[in-house]
């Protein structure tokens, strides 16, 4: 997973760098350069209206006591769409306004949901729930001091008798 990690921290920004050329030898860099920032100001007022509705369905499946598993996925996906949309480049903030997509996020949120239901379909069952199970109770008594106790067990040992 770390080696994952390391490649699209190499990768992303070395193709964002590419199309970035491409694009400005396409339209001129002072014109990609200002289109990127544009859709960084545009896609950021889409994730903070979208954030809102969001905001607003937690608060009433909240209020009528549901789970709200689907409106903090939709919220994480949101959250990552604006951080996408902070970042300079095509390639992100083309991933970032598909995140922007309610239907895209339930979707992927459904995928997640069902993936972390089937891992732990598998997960293997706690000992401690299978077998018997023996109720009962006990009470701790300290009527007999620590040199009494040692030599009880000493008589014991001493006799078998008794």
């Amino acid at each position: 997973m770390p080696l994952i990690i390391l490649v699209v921290i190499i990768t992303v920004p070395y193709l964002e760098f590419l199309v970035f050329m491409e694009v400005g030898n396409e339209i001129g860099g002072f014109s990609a350069l200002m289109l990127t920032i544009l859709t960084a100001f545009l896609g950021i007022y889409i994730i903070r209206q979208e954030g809102i509705q969001v905001l607003i369905r937690l608060k009433n499946t909240i209020d009528k006591g549901e789970s709200p598993v689907s409106e903090l996925i939709h919220g994480f996906f949101l959250a990552v769409a604006g951080f996408f949309f902070l970042l300079p480049g095509f390639i992100t903030d083309g991933i970032a306004l598909l995140l922007a997509i309610a239907p895209i996020r339930s979707m992927l949120g459904s995928m997640i949901v069902n993936a972390g239901i089937r891992q732990h379909a598998n997960r293997p069952r706690s000992t401690f729930s299978e077998g018997t199970i023996i109720d009962g109770e006990f009470e701790e008594s300290n009527s007999i001091n620590p040199e009494e106790e040692q030599q009880i067990s000493n008589d014991h040992h001493d006799d078998p008798k008794k």
